[in-house]
Formats: structure tokens, C-alpha cells, sequence
């Protein structure tokens, strides 16, 4: 990488050219690396596999995950939706994670404002990037009948990820382009949103691990059924989930025991065979 951008110019001003090539988390391509191979986003950096948009197999899961989260008929989520939204905002999948962690919470926080919106809008409303100058002490506008839930969802998340003035910031009207939602509804939707999480946003990294975790898993069960057969990453993925690690072990110990009752068995059967030789030769 270039450093004389980051350098004194020759008027000696500070010039930030090239300060976006830094990777400032040391596991970032670690992290990246884990991603695509693990939940099916390849390796052609250049193409279509991007980490700008979700994956097929995170599509597929995030849909059925948001169908059963906000089970309104209206509006009901669809993968063709999910895949569209997620290509004209570049959805990461680290704003899906975290996504997921705000679906979880608002099942154990307020359960009946899932009960009242769709999913389509919730998966919006929890993406978006650009910050409101919303008031926690603002009244709460009149929500809609069945107010979409998928939008919410993601546009918050990806808030969350990306502040204000960074370069992968999205604001509302493009939200709102990208779903097909009205301005003024969208933001109706984050308020809504953001009242029903009480404003409980922060995440620790842990809980996004945690969720990666299960979707990795999830991805792998899923693309092994679909084929019929399990890659190596996938058998690697399922092998590190304590279900799979607790079934693994209880089958070796299985083998385990039959393969001694066998040894005993065989050993018994020639000292049998031995000791009959024995006794036909002494007679």
C-alpha cells in the first residue's frame, strides 16, 4: 500500500488519500475469508459475489427466519424482495447478523409489534445506514395496519454499522427507492421500529459471532440436504456445533463398546478354540 497519501504534502497540510486502504481490525480478512467461504459468497472478488449483498443461501434463510418472526399475511416476505434490496443497498452480511440479533430481541422485548407488522418492511427497516434526527422523547406516529417489517430491520442494522459520513452510508429516500416504500412511511416504520426495540441497539461482538455461528450452520445443513451430500467446509461447520459434536460423541463411544464386546468376543472364541486343541491332544 501507498503511505505517501497519509503523509505531509508540500503544503503542509495532512492529506487522507489512500487512508480507506487500512484495515484497521486485524481479523478483517480473517473474518472476510470465513464469510465467503462459509456462507457460499466465492471468491471472485470482481464478479457477483460481493460481500455488497447476501448470498442465495443467506437469502433463502433470512426469508424463512422473517416469515416466522412476523407472520402477517400482508406484504409477505419473498426472496426475490430480499434479493433486490440487498443488491440496490448493498447489504453486507454483517448488517443481516446483526439484523438477526434485533429480530431475537424484539421476541423477548415486544413480541406483539411482530404480531403486527410485515415482514417485508421489517426486513427494510432494519438495514438502513443513515441515522434519523429522531427524539426519544418525540411522540410515536400512528403506524399502519400491517407496517413492513424487513425494511425496518435491515436499514437500522446497517445505521448501527455505518454512521453518518461514511462512505458506505445509505440514506432514507434511497431505503426507500430500493423497497419501494414512501419517505415519509419509511421513516414512520424506523420510529415504530426503534420505539419497540426501546432504542436497545448496542450489540456486543459476541452475540454476532454467536449468530454467524448458527447461520453458518443452518447454511450447511440446508446446502448438504439440497445436494445430497456434504462439502468439507460443510462437515467442518457442522462438526463445530455442540449438537453435532454431542452426537459425534455419542457415537464413538457406541463404536467404542461395540468394538471392545467384538475384541472380548474374538479373544473368548480363540482361547475357546485353544483350549479345545489342548484337551483333544492330552486324551
Amino acid at each position: 500500500m501507498d503511505l505517501t497519501g497519509l503523509l505531509l504534502d508540500e503544503e503542509g497540510t495532512f492529506s487522507l488519500a489512500g487512508f480507506q486502504d487500512f484495515t484497521f481490525l486485524p481479523g478483517h480478512q480473517k473474518l472476510s475469508a470465513r464469510i465467503r467461504r462459509r456462507l457460499y459468497y466465492g471468491w471472485d472478488w470482481e464478479a457477483d459475489c460481493s460481500l455488497e449483498e447476501l448470498s442465495s443461501p443467506v437469502a433463502d434463510i433470512a426469508v424463512e427466519l422473517l416469515q416466522k418472526a412476523a407472520p402477517s399475511p400482508i406484504r409477505r416476505l419473498q426472496k426475490k424482495y430480499v434479493a433486490h434490496v440487498s443488491r440496490e443497498a448493498c447489504i453486507s452480511p454483517c448488517a443481516m447478523m446483526l439484523a438477526l440479533v434485533y429480530i431475537e430481541r424484539l421476541r423477548h422485548r415486544n413480541p406483539d409489534y411482530l404480531q403486527h407488522v410485515s415482514s417485508s418492511d421489517l426486513f427494510l427497516i432494519s438495514m438502513v445506514r443513515h441515522p434519523l434526527p429522531v427524539s426519544r422523547k418525540s411522540q410515536e406516529p400512528a403506524m399502519s395496519s400491517a407496517p413492513p417489517l424487513m425494511v425496518p430491520l435491515q436499514m437500522v442494522a446497517s445505521k448501527y454499522l455505518y454512521d453518518e459520513g461514511e462512505e458506505e452510508e445509505v440514506f432514507n429516500d434511497e431505503w426507500g427507492a430500493a423497497g419501494g416504500v414512501a419517505v415519509p412511511t419509511l421513516n414512520a416504520l424506523e420510529r415504530g421500529f426503534l420505539s419497540a426495540m426501546d432504542w436497545h441497539l448496542y450489540t456486543d461482538p459476541r452475540e454476532i459471532f454467536e449468530v454467524l455461528s448458527w447461520l453458518e450452520s443452518c447454511v450447511a445443513e440446508q446446502q448438504g440436504r439440497r445436494r445430497g451430500w456434504y462439502t468439507y467446509t460443510d462437515l467442518c461447520v457442522l462438526l463445530e456445533q455442540p449438537t453435532w459434536q454431542l452426537a459425534l460423541g455419542s457415537l464413538c463411544q457406541r463404536l467404542v463398546k461395540l468394538s471392545c464386546l467384538l475384541a472380548v468376543a474374538y479373544v473368548s472364541s480363540v482361547a475357546l478354540a485353544v483350549a479345545s486343541v489342548a484337551v483333544i491332544h492330552q486324551s
